[in-house]
C-alpha cells in the first residue's frame, strides 16, 4: 500500500501568503480513467467571511491536479463471499495559497475536467503556514458524485461540516448558501440525465402501460391532469445522491434471485414424505410385509404411478405444482430441502410475466448453472407450531403484535365510534349488544366501507373478495383478545352473511377471508402508503428548502438514505400495471386506486404514534398532576406495537427536543441563565415564589426560541412547500410552524415514519405472510352458505375445499420469496440510534453528548423489551405461535455498524430485530 501524496500547487509559493494544505479523498469504482488526461481537477476554497473592501466572497485561486497517485488500493467485495470488483481510493493533496485575513476556510468548489464521474468520499482543509492554528482541522463529509463539468454544466459546492442557521449563517457563504439551493430546485422540466442534481414533485398518477397493450391501461390518478408513467424498473431517475450504492443494488438483486430460486425450484426428493401420496390403505399393506426404510422414494413414486395408471389418471406435466392429498403438507414443502434445477419451460413463461427481464434472466441462468442445494428459514408463524396460525387466539394476538397491527380500533370507549358504526347492516343488533355491555372490552377490525364500491370490480376479476367487518373481544381471555363475529358484505345483500365463532368451517374460512382484506391493506396502505409514499414530498423539500449547513437537514438526512430510488424501483416492478402487486393482490389493478382512494384519509398531525393510538381509542391519556404532564395508557396492557412504539416515540422527541433547543436559542439565553442561578441561589425567595420565576423564566425563553423558527426562512419555506406542493391535496392537518413546539413535533413524526412505523409495518412480513394460509393475498372460493353440500363433506374434503379456495401454487411460492426480500436487513443497514461515519457532528460535542444519550435510552428500551418478552403474563409478546414481538426492538448491542473488515459483524439477514433509520427496502 503507498503511502506516497500528490501535492498542487495554484501557483509558485508567496512569502506573504497563507497556506491551506487539502486532502480530498475519492473513491473511483471500478478503475476507470481518473486522472486520464491532465487538469481533471480544479477546486478553489472559500472563505467563511466576506472581503469587507468588495462585500463579496473571499476565495482563492484554482488550484489545478495535474496528475495524481493512488494512496490505496483495495478490493472491496460487492456481497459477502461472491462477487469482487476493484476499487480504487485515492487521495489527493492540494496546496492553496490565501490572504493574511482569509480566516478559516467555509467551503469549496470543485470541477470535474475528466470524462467519467467519481464519488468524492471527504476532504480535509488545514493551514500549514503560520503553523500557529491550533492544528484545526476543517472537515467537509462529501459523499457525492461529481460528474464531468461538460455534462452538467454546473460546478460543484460542499460547505465545511459545521451547521448554522440561514440568518448565522457567515457572511462569506451566504450566497454560495442560496445559489445552492436554487441549483437543486432546477428550472426546465426537461428530461432528466443521470447526472442532473435536481429535485422537482411529479404526480405518479399514472402506472400504466397502454403502449405495452390494452390490457395494461390504467385511469390516471386523483384529479391532476398531467401524467407521470414509469419507465424501465433500472432507469428510472434518480437524483445521484439518492441513489442506493451498486454495492447495494447487487445485494438486493441477488437477494430476489436468490429466493426466486430457493422458492420456485420444485423439490426433487421427499424421502419423508413421499409414502403419504400413497392412499393411507397401501401405505399400511405396504409397511405390514415391509419395514419402512426399505423403500425409497422411487419405490413409492412407482407404486403410486401404478394406482394412477388404474385409476386412469393422467400424469401431470409439472407434477410439482398439483396440490397433494393434504394440501397444508404440500405448502410446508415449499420450504424443504431442494436440489437446484433447471426451470421447466411453463414456470419460465409463468416467472416472466412477474417479474423484469433482469431478474428473469439472471434466475434462469442461476438455476441452469447451479447444483447446490438450497434450504429456506421456515417462516415464524410456523417454526415452533405448525397449526397455531389457525387458533382465534393467535388471530387476535397478530391484531395486536403482527405486521399489521395499526388497524385494530378499540369499539366502546368514545361515543362517536356510536355515530360512525350506527348504521352498518348486520351489525346493527350485535353492536347494540356490545354498547350495552359493561364486563366486556370489544374491538373491531373495519375492512368494509373503502372496499364496497370495488367489489363487483375486483370479483369480476376471478377472485372472491368480500369487504368484512370483525368484532373482537378479550372478554374471555382478559387481555388476550380473540374475534367473536365476521360481517362478510358483498354489493348484492342477499349474499351477504355474518358468521360467529360456533360455525365450525365456516368460522375457519370467514377468518381467512379478513386476513387477505388486512393483508391487502396491509401493502397497499400501512406499509406503501403511509410510509414510502408520503415520506417523498418531505424529501424533495427538505434537499430544495433546507442547505445541507441547516441543523435540521443534518438531522433528517440519515433518515431520507435511499428511500427515493427504493420508492422508484417499487414504481417499475410492484406498483406498476401489471406488477407484483396486481398479479398477487385480490385488488389486482385496482389497487392503486385503491390506495389513492384512501390517501384522501391521510393526515400528517395524526402519523404521530400517541395521536394514532387515541384516534382509534387504543390509549387514553392521562394527566400526571405531580410531573405536571400528561402521559398515554394503553387499553390494553399487552398490545406490543402500542407499548414498545411509545417508549421509542418519547425517546425519539426527547433526542429532538434536545436538538431543536441547541440551535434555536433564545438571543438571551445567557441573561436566562443567570437568572436560574440567582432564583436557585437566593435563599430568602419562597419555595413558590422560585417555581413562579422558573415557569416565568421558561416561558420567556419559549416565546424567543418561537421568534427564532419563525424568522428561519428555510424553515417556513421547507413547511409550506411540503403543505402546499408536496402534500398539496392535503389541507388538514398540518401545524403551523410558528413555534419550537410545533417543529418538534413535526421532525419527531417525520423520523417516526421513517424509523419505528416502517420497521413495525415490514420487517416481520415473511414472520407471518411467509405461510400463505395466514395471511392469503387472494382467494378463489366464497363461503359456503349453511347446509351446504361443501359443509357436510368429510374432513379431506375441506381441505381440498381449502386448497381450492388459496392462489395456485406458482403464485403463493412467489408470494413467499417476495416476503422473504422485504424482511431482510441489507448489510449497509445504519440503525436508530446509530450515524453513519459521514454523518456525525465532529464539531459540536454539545451535540454529540445528547445523541450519546439518546443511543443509551434506546440500549435501556432494548433490555425492557427482551425483559416484557420473558412476561408470560404478557401473552400477545409471545402468543402460542411462539414468536417474541422484536420488530420495535432497537437491538443497540447487536446492531453494530457494518464493516467489510475481517471479523466485523455484519447486520443481514431476516432477523426482525433493529429499527433501521431510514426506509430503504
Amino acid at each position: 500500500m503507498a503511502e506516497d501524496g500528490v501535492y498542487c500547487c495554484c501557483h509558485c509559493p508567496d512569502p506573504g501568503k497563507h497556506v491551506i494544505e487539502g486532502t480530498f479523498e475519492i473513491d473511483h469504482s471500478p478503475w476507470l480513467c481518473l486522472p486520464s488526461a491532465a487538469r481533471s481537477l480544479a477546486i478553489r476554497i472559500y472563505s467563511q467571511k466576506g472581503d469587507p473592501s468588495t462585500k463579496k466572497e473571499l476565495k482563492s485561486k484554482n488550484a489545478d491536479m495535474m496528475q495524481g497517485k493512488v494512496l490505496r488500493r483495495e478490493q472491496k467485495p460487492i456481497m459477502k463471499g461472491k462477487l469482487k470488483l476493484p476499487t480504487r481510493i485515492i487521495k489527493f493533496k492540494f496546496k492553496f495559497q490565501v490572504v493574511p485575513e482569509f480566516g478559516p476556510p467555509g467551503a469549496f468548489i470543485i470541477e470535474n475536467r475528466d470524462k467519467h464521474e467519481f464519488f468524492l468520499k471527504s476532504a480535509t482543509l488545514q493551514y500549514t503556514l503560520p503553523a500557529a492554528s491550533n492544528n484545526q482541522k476543517f472537515n467537509f463529509y462529501c459523499n457525492s458524485w461529481v460528474y464531468p463539468l461538460e455534462k452538467t454544466g454546473v460546478k460543484r459546492v460542499f460547505f465545511v461540516n459545521e451547521l448554522y442557521l440561514p440568518l448565522e449563517t457567515p457572511a462569506g457563504l451566504v450566497k454560495l448558501r442560496r445559489k445552492e439551493l436554487e441549483k437543486l430546485r432546477g428550472g426546465s422540466n426537461d428530461e432528466r440525465k443521470p447526472w442532473d442534481r435536481i429535485y422537482q414533485y411529479d404526480n405518479y398518477n399514472d402506472l400504466g402501460d397502454p403502449d405495452n397493450g390494452q390490457e395494461y391501461s390504467r385511469p390516471v390518478l386523483g384529479d391532476h391532469s398531467t401524467e407521470s408513467r414509469p419507465t424501465s424498473i433500472f432507469r428510472t431517475y434518480v437524483p445521484p445522491d439518492e441513489r442506493m450504492s451498486p454495492e447495494k443494488q447487487e445485494e438486493l438483486r441477488n437477494n430476489f434471485v436468490d429466493a426466486l430460486v430457493r422458492f420456485l425450484s420444485p423439490k426433487q426428493n421427499r424421502p419423508s414424505r413421499s409414502h403419504q401420496e400413497l392412499p393411507e390403505s397401501i401405505q399400511k399393506i405396504v409397511h405390514f410385509f415391509f419395514p419402512s426404510a426399505a423403500f425409497s422414494t422411487g419405490d413409492f413414486k412407482f407404486i403410486m404411478s401404478i394406482i394412477n395408471f388404474f385409476r386412469r389418471k393422467p400424469k401431470s406435466s409439472s407434477e410439482e405444482e398439483t396440490h397433494s392429498l393434504d394440501p397444508e403438507e404440500d405448502m410446508y414443502d415449499i420450504f424443504a430441502e431442494k436440489e437446484v434445477k433447471e426451470m421447466e419451460e411453463w414456470m419460465k413463461q409463468e416467472l416472466q410475466k412477474f417479474v423484469p427481464n433482469e431478474i428473469f434472466n439472471q434466475v434462469v441462468a442461476n438455476t441452469a448453472m447451479r447444483r447446490n442445494l438450497l434450504d429456506s428459514q421456515l417462516p415464524s408463524i410456523i417454526a415452533e407450531n405448525r397449526d397455531s396460525w389457525k387458533e382465534d387466539k393467535e388471530f387476535g394476538r397478530q391484531l395486536l403484535a403482527g405486521t399489521n397491527p395499526v388497524r385494530i380500533r378499540h369499539l366502546n370507549v368514545s361515543p362517536h365510534i356510536r355515530v360512525s358504526y350506527n348504521n352498518i347492516g348486520f351489525f346493527k343488533e350485535l353492536l347494540l349488544f356490545v354498547f350495552e355491555s359493561s364486563y366486556n372490552d370489544y374491538f373491531i377490525l373495519d375492512h368494509h366501507d373503502y372496499l364496497m364500491p370495488f367489489l363487483n370490480m375486483i370479483n369480476g376479476k376471478g377472485v372472491c373478495a368480500y369487504a368484512t367487518r370483525t368484532i373482537v373481544t378479550s372478554y374471555w381471555t382478559l387481555d388476550t383478545i380473540e374475534p367473536y363475529a365476521v360481517e362478510l358484505s358483498l354489493p348484492d345483500p342477499e349474499s351477504s352473511m355474518v358468521v360467529f365463532r360456533d360455525e365450525g368451517f365456516r368460522w375457519e374460512l370467514a377468518k381467512i377471508h379478513v386476513a387477505a382484506n388486512d393483508a391487502a391493506y396491509h401493502l397497499l396502505v400501512s406499509h406503501w402508503l403511509h410510509t414510502h409514499a408520503v415520506i417523498e414530498p418531505f424529501i424533495i423539500a427538505t434537499r430544495r428548502q433546507l442547505s445541507a449547513m441547516h441543523p435540521i437537514h443534518r438531522l433528517l438526512d440519515p433518515h431520507f438514505k435511499d428511500t427515493l430510488h427504493i420508492n422508484a424501483l417499487a414504481r417499475g416492478m410492484f406498483l406498476n400495471a401489471g406488477g407484483i402487486l396486481e398479479r398477487t393482490l385480490f385488488t389486482a389493478e385496482f389497487s392503486m386506486r385503491l390506495s389513492s382512494e384512501l390517501y384522501k384519509q391521510w393526515r400528517f398531525d395524526e402519523q404521530a404514534l400517541p395521536r394514532d393510538l387515541v384516534k382509534r381509542d387504543m390509549a387514553v391519556e392521562v394527566e400526571d398532576k405531580k410531573k405536571r404532564r400528561g402521559y398515554l395508557k394503553p387499553v390494553l396492557e399487552s398490545y406490543p406495537y402500542a407499548k414498545d412504539g411509545t417508549e421509542i416515540w418519547d425517546a425519539i422527541k426527547k433526542w429532538v427536543t434536545e436538538y431543536c433547543k441547541i440551535f434555536y436559542k433564545s438571543k438571551e439565553d445567557d441573561r436566562v441563565k443567570k437568572d436560574n442561578d440567582r432564583v436557585k441561589e437566593d435563599d430568602r425567595v419562597k419555595e413558590e415564589d422560585k417555581v413562579k420565576e422558573d415557569d416565568r423564566v421558561k416561558e420567556d425563553d419559549e416565546v424567543k426560541k418561537d421568534d427564532r423558527v419563525r424568522e428561519d426562512e428555510e424553515i417556513q419555506a421547507w413547511w409550506s412547500e411540503i403543505r402546499n406542493e408536496g402534500h398539496g391535496d392535503q389541507k388538514e392537518g398540518w401545524y403551523d410552524l410558528n413555534t419550537l413546539e410545533d417543529l418538534i413535533k413535526a421532525l419527531t413524526t417525520i423520523i417516526w415514519i421513517t424509523s419505528g412505523l416502517h420497521a413495525a409495518v415490514n420487517f416481520g412480513q415473511y414472520a407471518y405472510a411467509g405461510w400463505p394460509p395466514n395471511r392469503p393475498m387472494l382467494l378463489r372460493k366464497f363461503i359456503p352458505k349453511p347446509g351446504a353440500e361443501e359443509l357436510k363433506e368429510e374432513e379431506a374434503n375441506r381441505k381440498k375445499f381449502l386448497a381450492e379456495m388459496m392462489p395456485e401454487k406458482f403464485e403463493m411460492k412467489f408470494v413467499i420469496a417476495v416476503m422473504d426480500l422485504l424482511s431482510r436487513h441489507a448489510s449497509d443497514e445504519v440503525y436508530l440510534g446509530q450515524r453513519p461515519p459521514e454523518n456525525k457532528w465532529e464539531e459540536r460535542e454539545d451535540v454529540n453528548n445528547k445523541f450519546k444519550e439518546f443511543s443509551d435510552r434506546l440500549g435501556d428500551i432494548d433490555k425492557k423489551i427482551k425483559e416484557r418478552n420473558k412476561n408470560s403474563e404478557l401473552t400477545n409478546r409471545w402468543g402460542d405461535a411462539k414468536i417474541p414481538y422484536k420488530l420495535l426492538d432497537p437491538d443497540i448491542p447487536k446492531a453494530e455498524f457494518p464493516s467489510t473488515e475481517k471479523g466485523k459483524p455484519e447486520k443481514m439477514g431476516i432477523t426482525g430485530v433493529g429499527i433501521p433509520n431510514s426506509i430503504s427496502i
